[in-house]
């Protein structure tokens, strides 16, 4: 994906977050279950006002779950977003015109774990679906996939479709293309690492952590785990080979800044 696209994608975000907009802004979804204590902060302001079935979300709104509390959204084209216990998730742009076959999206993870099915694919040649984390940016193509966020990583999951997956810093430029049953690890500061096959075991703990929320050990870090009340642990650390440990992240592509020609029998000294 152009590199220019996912600049003006993340600008977008960080527009419609700090600017308030107006107050007739259209619904872009609307809650499709509501389980526990979840809360609504419109233009992501604080208190919140306790979410319910069929109340309807704006861009620049926040859902916020709290602890045995899930939420899921239905958004105008369909996509289905469901957050687990203690997440947090801020639907920061969001249109769709049926007619023209254009959508423009663009969400952001706060906190948690995030069940994202994206059912209806556009075809164009520039990404039209973002997703942001605090280490991550994903170029969302009709997919199904999860989002887990640790302090100093973001774990991504596909389960089916395609994904773009990359640093949010333009430093940072790679793209990892994942495929089908892969996932893999965007520490903080660093591009994504090779990916790793997603076995049934793994996805079966993800389904469960929707279920039951994720615990956060303290000082979690690159090398930890994330472990479900009882103790079971998901790998977050990318298992890689002796052979691999040298070169944990994909290859930049980065191009060579040109060299100027340098004259011919100039001065010396």
């Amino acid at each position: 994906m152009p590199q220019k696209a996912w600049l003006a994608l993340l600008m977008l975000i960080l527009l419609a977050l700090a600017a308030p907009l107006a107050a007739q802004a259209a619904e872009v979804g609307r809650f499709t279950m509501v389980t526990g204590q979840v809360d609504l902060l419109r233009q992501g302001k604080i208190p919140g006002v306790p979410a319910r079935v069929q109340d309807g979300v704006e861009p620049g709104d926040v859902v916020r779950t709290k602890s045995k509390s899930k939420a899921q959204l239905k958004m105008v084209d369909d996509t289905v977003i469901t957050l687990a216990p203690e997440s947090r998730l801020a639907v920061a742009d969001f249109s769709y015109d049926a007619a023209r076959g254009e959508r423009r999206a663009a969400l952001k993870i706060f906190r948690g774990l995030v069940h994202t099915l994206v059912t209806r694919l556009i075809n164009v040649e520039e990404a039209n679906f973002l997703m942001e984390t605090h280490t991550a940016g994903l170029g969302v193509r009709g997919t199904e996939w999860y989002t887990l966020l640790a302090p100093a990583f973001t774990s991504v999951y596909l389960v089916q479709g395609r994904l773009d997956v990359r640093s949010n810093l333009p430093t940072l430029p790679a793209v990892l293309s994942l495929g089908p049953r892969q996932f893999t690890q965007v520490p903080l500061g660093r591009q994504p690492r090779l990916p790793q096959p997603l076995t049934p075991a793994l996805l079966q703990m993800l389904q469960r952590l929707m279920e039951i929320g994720v615990q956060e050990p303290g000082g979690l870090g690159l090398g930890g785990e994330i472990t479900a009340p009882g103790g079971s642990a998901i790998p977050l650390e990318l298992p890689v080979s002796p052979e691999r440990q040298m070169q944990p992240t994909i290859p930049p592509t980065l191009q060579p800044a040109p060299v100027a020609p340098q004259p011919r029998g100039g001065p010396s000294g």
